[in-house]
């Protein structure tokens, strides 16, 4: 059995999918505005994030990525999301996600080869234009020995309105 599910398996992400590259162009107009990923104690220091959605906050994404946001919100169940950036020689160690009942989507925006995300051992790497669905509570790590960001868009979505 596999720890990854693809867009197939959730035809409602496939809307990503169509519109990747408007997504990863909102992107890199905003990168400037990227925080460190603020759970310190999962990684290196070199995890940043772009917040586009999170219930009852504002976050800085919603202005700078109108497209992106309005394209997430079309998602049944949506809880939250935001771009995800490793840096060159970011290590996120295994953890589990702190939400149960939801999936965790990943939409392939840069997407260096040696970057790679794993999940219950099974190793996956991000492909431009791409959706991996897995399920957060599962344990989980991510690195980039890559030379250059690898940028995946998050969205966690609710399993039961999936």
């Amino acid at each position: 059995m596999t720890s990854f599910q693809y867009s197939d398996t959730h035809p409602h992400l496939k809307l990503l999918e169509d519109n990747w590259q408007i997504i990863r162009d909102e992107y890199l107009a905003a990168a400037n505005m990227v925080i460190e990923w603020p759970e310190t104690d999962l990684h290196n220091g070199l995890w940043d994030v772009l917040g586009i959605h999170y219930p009852d906050h504002r976050m800085p994404g919603e202005s700078l990525c109108p497209r992106t946001r309005e394209l997430v919100l079309q998602i049944p169940g949506v809880l939250l999301a935001g771009f995800s950036i490793l840096r060159p020689g970011c290590v996120i160690v295994p953890h589990v996600g702190a939400v149960d009942g939801v999936w965790r989507s990943h939409l392939g925006l840069i997407c260096p080869p040696e970057a790679w995300l794993e999940v219950l051992g099974e190793r996956h790497v991000a492909q431009h234009g791409k959706v991996a669905v897995f399920d957060d509570r599962n344990l989980h790590s991510a690195g980039n020995q890559g030379e250059s960001e690898r940028v995946v868009l998050i969205v966690d979505f609710w399993k039961r309105a999936a």
